[in-house]
């Protein structure tokens, strides 16, 4: 790995930063680019704002001194140098799921697989920069460009691009859930951006190329059934007033769709209690005692 020295290290500008002075709590360590001990600590301290010599003792002065602020960090592995750069919208709440034993053996990166190794009393934590919430996708990117650090397996911030998972991952996926941080960052990053008619082409053929190769089940169907029902509401009657014909439905959107209307137009029908069209007399299906 090429080492990055302060003299090579151009750091640009970051957008509307919210910054506080550059802090070092510990104990301060020289660096000798030519070493790779423990003693050979790629710190880099005019890189960042602030840095944690021992992230095991000052676990408590990291998690309250970062409460609050959104921004970039690294992890720095004392024994063996490689680093990890990530980011959050609340530093504290992200730090602290690396102190969470459960976190770290449920999702087994490279960056949690090294803490449970190594332990976190030999990795120095570093604050990198902290900046708006809307900046943060692009200053991780920033610095995983400039330092390229050795525990990330993406190569871009908050994108799979490139990375092939394996199939027990994916099924691993299919059970996760995205947590409202990771949403708000997502949200901010495309917010006012504009796509092109050819870009919504391609995620058009994309949408439709993956419905046509992974059709849903019976029991999904099933499921979004149901999810429907709690969602929409009670199940429905509908009876022909000139014929007598009754139809029942599970819910209004789908008594919609035979009548060819809207929901509202259900709704409104059932409300008004007057057959919709002159004809077609909709009630609510009594409940089963």
């Amino acid at each position: 790995m090429k080492k990055i020295t302060n003299t090579n290290i151009q750091i640009l500008p970051s957008v509307k930063t919210e910054t506080r002075p550059v802090t070092r709590v510990g104990v301060m360590q020289s660096y000798d680019p030519g070493l790779n001990n423990s003693s050979n600590l790629n710190l880099n301290p005019l890189l960042a704002q602030k840095t944690y010599d021992n992230a095991l003792l000052l676990k408590k002065v990291i998690l309250a001194d970062n409460r609050g602020l959104s921004g970039i960090y690294r992890w720095v592995n004392k024994l063996n140098n490689k680093t990890y750069v990530g980011s959050g919208m609340d530093l504290a709440n992200r730090l602290a799921c690396y102190y969470r034993n459960s976190e770290l053996t449920r999702n087994k990166r490279p960056i949690h697989k090294a803490l449970l190794k190594y332990g976190h009393d030999n990795f120095i934590l570093e604050i990198l920069e902290c900046c708006t919430k809307g900046d943060l996708l692009n200053r991780e990117q920033f610095y995983l460009d400039l330092l390229n650090p050795e525990y990330n397996v993406l190569e871009f911030a908050y994108s799979l691009l490139g990375y092939k998972h394996t199939k027990a991952n994916i099924e691993l996926f299919k059970l996760k859930t995205i947590s409202d941080g990771h949403k708000q960052i997502l949200s901010l990053t495309h917010k006012g951006k504009v796509v092109s008619e050819e870009t919504k082409k391609k995620l058009s053929l994309a949408t439709t190329e993956y419905k046509k190769n992974n059709p849903l089940t019976s029991e999904a169907l099933a499921n979004i059934k149901v999810k429907t029902v709690e969602r929409e509401g009670v199940a429905v009657v509908v009876t022909n007033t000139h014929s007598k014909e009754v139809w029942n439905f599970t819910n209004q959107t789908e008594a919609g769709e035979f009548l060819g209307v809207t929901r509202q137009a259900v709704y409104n029908a059932i409300k008004r209690g007057k057959p919709l069209k002159g004809v077609y007399l909709i009630t609510k299906k009594a409940a089963a005692n």
